[in-house]
């Protein structure tokens, strides 16, 4: 990101209260965020009752779960904060990449 660019954002975040990523964090976090949803489905197919014949660890169910769990709120806090970049953006009249 060029200085002024960068500048810029740090100035609009100041004066609007506003916290906008700039563009090349934004897209890290909806890489991330795209991958935390495919893992979140990739263990509810782990996790699901018909995958193993029988129970080997009784245990295993249940820390899959908590994972599921774990990955799906910090997926929601990541997708909360690219609603509020996207709203900064839109309410500062600045131009948005989401």
């Amino acid at each position: 990101m060029k200085t002024g660019s960068y500048l810029a954002l740090l100035i609009h975040n100041h004066v609007r209260d506003a916290a906008v990523l700039p563009p090349n964090e934004l897209d890290h976090i909806k890489v991330t965020n795209a991958r935390l949803a495919a893992l979140g489905r990739q263990l509810r197919t782990f996790g699901m009752p018909n995958t193993l014949p029988e129970p080997v660890a009784p245990d295993l169910g249940e820390a899959i779960a908590t994972v599921r769990r774990e990955v799906e709120k910090a997926r929601e806090a990541m997708a909360a904060v690219l609603r509020r970049n996207l709203i900064s953006w839109e309410t500062g009249g600045g131009s948005s990449h989401v």
